[in-house]
């Protein structure tokens, strides 16, 4: 019984702490959300510079189009930045087996192929220069800096306090007072055992 109620005690306070502490970080934000705010955080602030061919070029060889959304670069930036921050020591290569996809051969058997490294390289060097990311050496790939980390550990705690709590929060008062009640009786019980001995 005493590690019952030691155990709910705990969890209780680990409920609450986090109930009172809005401190967020990139992992506690669905990628959608955090991907089209970064990029509309790209796009406000004008930092990066978007290549002439972005309207006509595909981001990868199997692609039949280029995308439809004017901001897809902002988007692919952002998802990129995420990446990063994510999987330290990704690269090119990495990122575009990420972003690959299946090629479609007519009546042959299709193929997974990879995306384009150009759009890649590009992106990459943009975020470089805007200082989120950077190389480490002696390391392949690239890292997130710590400006980086900042930036989007700030975004994905403004995204948080919009986000409506769970109902799961609310219920704590209640499973305070019966956690009062548990102990209660624990306490009744042992007096009770202890008379009965005597």
């Amino acid at each position: 019984f005493f590690r019952s109620t030691h155990s709910i005690r705990r969890f209780h306070r680990r409920a609450h702490t986090s109930k009172m502490s809005r401190g967020a970080t990139v992992k506690d934000v669905p990628a959608e959300t955090f991907i089209n705010a970064l990029a509309a955080h790209f796009k406000e602030t004008a930092q990066m510079e978007i290549p002439d061919y972005a309207e006509y070029i595909k981001t990868a060889s199997f692609k039949e189009l280029a995308p439809y959304d004017p901001d897809w670069y902002y988007i692919r930036a952002a998802s990129i930045a995420r990446k990063v921050y994510l999987f330290g020591g990704i690269g090119i290569g990495g990122l575009a087996k990420v972003y690959g996809g299946h090629a479609r051969r007519g009546t042959r058997r299709g193929h997974f192929q990879r995306a384009s490294r150009g759009v890649l390289r590009h992106a990459l060097r943009q975020l470089g220069e805007m200082k989120l990311v950077a190389k480490k050496k002696g390391k392949k790939g690239r890292f997130i800096t710590s400006q980086g980390q900042k930036t989007l550990d700030v975004i994905a705690k403004q995204l948080v306090a919009k986000m409506p709590r769970a109902d799961f929060y609310d219920a704590m008062p209640e499973m305070k007072e019966e956690v009062e009640d548990i102990e209660g009786e624990g306490e009744g019980e042992a007096e009770g055992e202890g008379e009965a001995e005597a």
